[in-house]
């Protein structure tokens, strides 16, 4: 790389915007011919409420169910946190994705949380793939509860803190063109 990496971390409360922005700034990024790699969890919504999340590789345009919410709160011995069941074949690929997504230029990562942080299982390879500093710039999607332990790990990051999911757009395009100002694509 060319230049020293940055990380980025995007932080609000549900519903505030968050994979909105990193959506939106990979796209603006792929635009300008960057190469954008690593994942984004999306809603997959029923009847106007969430049910599920699938991972989307924003490489190769694959989507795939990722995790279901536990609406009878049962016991499992699947992959648990919070109110979501993970299937674990579906960490395993998301887990192959980010090995392979550095080096890039723009490196996605939605989300970490306490499943990484807390439990050690989820995006583990999401981890390396930041520690490695093999892109430009890096973005990942940490709530608030754990930005403590994101900043004990990656000091030098930027959090940006996300209220209003109607600004997060406006926000999003702001801070594409100031990442890409001067580097048209960038050069490795």
């Amino acid at each position: 790389m060319t230049q020293k990496p940055s990380i980025l971390i995007i932080s609000g409360a549900r519903a505030s915007g968050k994979t909105t922005f990193c959506t939106l700034i990979a796209k603006i990024l792929r635009s300008n011919g960057w190469d954008v790699a690593g994942l984004l969890s999306l809603p997959v919504i029923k009847q106007g409420e969430q049910i599920a999340k699938d991972a989307f590789n924003i490489r190769s345009g694959i989507r795939r169910n990722l995790a279901n919410i536990n609406f009878q709160g049962r016991a499992t011995t699947e992959v648990q946190t919070g109110r979501w069941i993970f299937d674990t074949q579906a960490l395993a690929w998301c887990n192959a994705v980010f090995q392979s997504s550095v080096p890039c230029d723009f490196l996605v990562i939605d989300e970490i949380g306490p499943l990484e942080f807390n439990q050690g299982q989820g995006f583990l390879e999401a981890l390396t793939a930041l520690d490695s500093g093999e892109f430009i710039f890096a973005i990942a999607i940490i709530r608030p509860g754990l930005l403590a332990a994101a900043l004990q790990r990656w000091p030098t990051a930027k959090i940006i803190e996300l209220t209003d999911p109607k600004h997060a757009e406006q926000q999003a395009v702001q801070l594409a063109t100031e990442m890409t100002s001067g580097i048209h694509p960038p050069k490795r």
